[in-house]
């Protein structure tokens, strides 16, 4: 059932979504200070396997080094050359691939080539700048600011639940990363209502028509939103999916979808097969980028039928996500032009109550009274 019995206003206008000003106040209030997935740690398992990628306009490279998952800023501190271009790989040290500078697991500066024309040497503000790194289950998160919540808290009550359903006995099976042309809060937006299925995934999730309200349940709260639906204990998918999951080892059926939004852009879905992360990040006022992952049920099972239903259920679920993704993708820069030009105050239904919700926690975050 839906909280709100009426219509909503929008509390965000067209400069939320175009605002240089705004976009700025975003990043240091809500993402500096923040938790985002950004690998899964079976992809570095090996010392010194290695991954980059940009946050929040930082480059980063995430290593195992010393038994340990650590991010760096990916910048020498000699001449500013990036350490290293290459998206992923292993390499036993961090040496910058310009001149060759090398450096310890703290950040420290270990090795100068003809250090002898540095002299005098400022070892201790030659450090490279870290940043915190935790896990929950097989997720790596990595926190830009020194200072902020742990990500236990940051994920607060569903920690837990976040890092049962993202390890053993699921196993990542898909990753995703894209860039949009649009301001990040508009796919925010998009994956957590879910009025659009019908006209946007008319293939893919279109048979569901608009989900019934006495089917769903929203659970509206200070930091986050959840829908909890129910898939229909009788329905034949739900059946095929309990004979999977039993196939496969895999316990305790549920028989629900849930859909978590953590503020201010942090997502999990949850059902028995798939388990699903997603985190989305501002690039610029008009343009943002995504990674995801997919994990789908492995199960317990080693024997050969297990394994090639293991195998099966797991292909289904990379082209079905794969699909969803590009459908949703396919709006978002109409969106945005739409924001740009709009002479409409807008409006959202109760079925769209979780954007509400959301756009409340921007107001009174960013620095502004939320609407009543």
């Amino acid at each position: 059932m839906f909280v709100h019995k009426e219509q909503l206003e929008y509390v965000l206008g067209p400069d939320d979504y175009l605002s240089p000003e705004i976009h700025r106040s975003e990043v240091e209030r809500l993402f500096l200070s923040a938790w985002h997935p950004v690998a899964v740690a079976s992809d570095l398992s090996r010392e010194g396997d290695f991954a980059t990628l940009e946050i929040l306009g930082r480059p980063i490279q995430l290593r195992r080094i010393d038994g340990v998952l650590r991010a760096y800023l990916n910048v020498c501190s000699h001449r500013h050359c990036l350490l290293t271009d290459l998206s992923r790989g292993n390499a036993p040290r961090i040496v910058c691939q310009y001149h060759g500078w090398e450096y310890a697991a703290d950040g420290k500066v270990a090795k100068v080539p003809d250090g002898g024309c540095f002299k005098p040497f400022d070892r201790e503000n030659a450090r490279l700048q870290t940043f915190s790194v935790e896990t929950c289950g097989e997720l790596v998160f990595v926190r830009i600011a020194a200072d902020g919540p742990t990500l236990r808290d940051h994920l607060g009550e569903w920690f837990d639940r976040v890092a049962a359903a993202f390890a053993a006995p699921y196993k990542c099976n898909w990753r995703y990363a894209s860039n949009f042309t649009c301001n990040w809060k508009i796919p925010v937006e998009n994956t957590v209502e879910t009025y659009h299925l019908p006209y946007i995934h008319p293939t893919t999730l279109g048979g569901f028509g608009l989900i019934p309200e006495e089917a769903q349940k929203h659970y509206l709260e200070n930091r986050s939103t959840t829908l909890v639906y129910d898939l229909g204990h009788d329905s034949e998918p739900v059946k095929k999916q309990r004979q999977v999951v039993g196939w496969l080892g895999g316990g305790t059926t549920t028989d629900q979808y849930v859909h978590h939004h953590i503020f201010p852009n942090l997502v999990f879905t949850f059902s028995d097969l798939f388990t699903y992360a997603q985190v989305y990040l501002p690039t610029s006022p008009t343009t943002s980028s995504t990674l995801a992952w997919m994990f789908s049920l492995d199960g317990t099972k080693r024997n050969p039928f297990a394994r090639v239903i293991a195998r099966l259920a797991a292909r289904h679920g990379v082209q079905a996500n794969s699909a969803i993704q590009r459908e949703d993708a396919s709006v978002f820069a109409a969106q945005q032009r739409g924001l740009a030009a709009t002479p409409f105050k807008g409006c959202i239904g109760t079925r769209e109550e979780r954007i509400w919700c959301f756009h409340q926690y921007l107001r009174s975050s960013c620095g502004d009274s939320p609407a009543d």
